[in-house]
């Protein structure tokens, strides 16, 4: 059996993982070692390390790499492997853009279209997340995910599926902004003044809201860009001329 010394990635409970583990319950797990920084950004990952790890065979982690590689956040150079999704300023920048797009277009609609009731969750969602952050240091806690509610109270499956195939991509960078000091806090603030167009029933503001609190996020990331922090996922990129880390 494994340990954790064995594997600097598993410190989680492999035991967990049945030997026959079906993909779709695999997916999830990778996605949550790419997404908490596990696997750095340009780091190799091995199928064959990846499969002890989590005690199973290596089909089901070459398809689960492949569903990843779908969402974006791995990527695949012929002849040398899958690495991590890397921090690409400009492909960022893109993705911001098609997100503030598509969640402009949501807070519209939920203003419309959301019940009182769904906006007194909202309001609890919120109330949740200000105890949450009570302590300046802490970052924005990712499983109180406001935009998602915002999406789904927009009304329309359409934008909802097409948002969360950007926002999964943009999730590394969504991260690590949350991360800066200063950003929980201000990100909540920015989140209450949308709640309160959606309580107006302001369709014009919430969207103006929104896109407010989208700039705000996009100036942190290229903030995160610019930093020291940011240098090993920038250079991402070069893994066609330099050899990237392997997942250990």
């Amino acid at each position: 059996m494994t340990t954790e010394n064995d594997h600097p990635h598993g410190d989680f409970d492999s035991s967990l993982l049945r030997p026959r583990r079906l993909v779709n319950e695999i997916v999830p797990i990778l996605r949550q070692q790419i997404l908490s920084g596990r696997f750095a950004p340009g780091e190799r990952l091995n199928e064959i390390k990846l499969a002890a790890m989590l005690q199973v065979s290596r089909p089901p982690i070459r398809e689960a790499l492949q569903a990843l590689r779908a969402e974006g956040l791995v990527r695949t150079v012929a002849g040398r492997g899958t690495y991590v999704a890397s921090f690409d300023p400009q492909a960022i920048e893109h993705l911001s853009e098609v997100r503030q797009a598509l969640e402009c277009a949501a807070a519209r609609l939920a203003a419309i279209r959301a019940s009182d009731d769904r906006i007194d969750e909202l309001a609890k969602l919120l109330q949740r997340t200000e105890d949450a952050i009570a302590d300046p240091g802490r970052p924005y806690p990712r499983d109180l995910d406001f935009h998602e509610q915002i999406l789904e109270m927009s009304g329309n499956p359409k934008l909802v599926e097409a948002s969360r195939g950007v926002t999964t991509q943009l999730e590394l960078a969504r991260a690590r902004s949350g991360g800066i000091p200063g950003r929980a806090q201000a990100a909540y603030t920015e989140h209450h003044r949308i709640l309160e167009a959606l309580r107006a029933r302001d369709a014009d503001a919430a969207a103006e809201a929104m896109a407010a609190h989208l700039d705000a996020a996009r100036a942190h990331v290229r903030q995160l860009l610019r930093s020291g922090d940011a240098a090993e996922a920038a250079r991402s990129d070069a893994a066609g001329s330099a050899k990237p880390k392997e997942a250990r």
